[in-house]
């Protein structure tokens, strides 16, 4: 499991007109939830370091230990959103949530489709309906991603949840039926498929 550190500074000011100029300063609001903490506790981080610890996590739920200036011991958090400015691409805010361990969580993990699908190769189109998944495991056994290998897929098929297995520690939260990507038909080839079918029934029935 990774992990990696990230400096932060306490704040008193909140709201968007101090928030402006920190940010204009080259810092990043922040606030640190948690199941011990009341109403989250207001911070600043660099926004050049935050910009490195987001690209060396891969913007995976990775554990992160968080030093805050002024507290002795360093706290272990996860990112629980990233808020991003639309034109600009730049960090204009982050939520943090502290970790617990021995406490388990429930949270959400990136799904990596890997593979080429058979039914690819058959012409269909790879559709995915999925792209996260609701977990609930302890703080050392979070999953950075979840792997769905869609190789064995043919046309007109799909994978669900139940399909995955989840790693050590780890259960899926949810309904175990929801499909996660299926194989389709490009809208000619099903619409041939649709006249062939209708031209066989037709010649039965005569």
């Amino acid at each position: 499991m990774q992990e990696t550190l990230l400096d932060a500074k306490k704040r008193e000011e909140r709201g968007k007109g101090p928030a402006g100029r920190l940010r204009r300063d080259g810092l990043v609001p922040a606030v640190l939830y948690g199941p011990d903490i009341e109403g989250g506790i207001s911070l600043t981080v660099d926004a050049m370091k935050l910009e490195k610890t987001l690209h060396a996590i891969g913007g995976s739920k990775v554990l992160v230990n968080l030093s805050v200036e002024g507290e002795a011991d360093k706290r272990t958090v996860i990112f629980k959103m990233v808020r991003r400015d639309p034109l600009k691409g730049s960090v204009t805010h982050v939520d943090l949530y502290q970790v617990k361990t021995g406490h388990e969580m429930i949270l959400k993990v990136p799904l990596h489709i890997v593979g080429k699908a058979q039914g690819v190769s058959q012409g269909g189109i790879l559709d995915v309906e999925l792209r996260e998944l609701k977990v609930a495991c302890l703080p050392r056994h979070i999953p950075q991603y979840l792997e769905v290998d869609v190789t064995p897929l043919a046309l007109g098929e799909s994978l669900h949840v139940k399909d995955i297995t989840p790693p050590e520690g780890v259960r899926f939260i949810g309904d175990p039926n929801q499909t996660v990507v299926s194989i389709v038909a490009p809208a000619g080839l099903a619409a041939e498929k649709t006249e062939a079918e209708e031209t066989e029934s037709a010649g039965v029935e005569g």
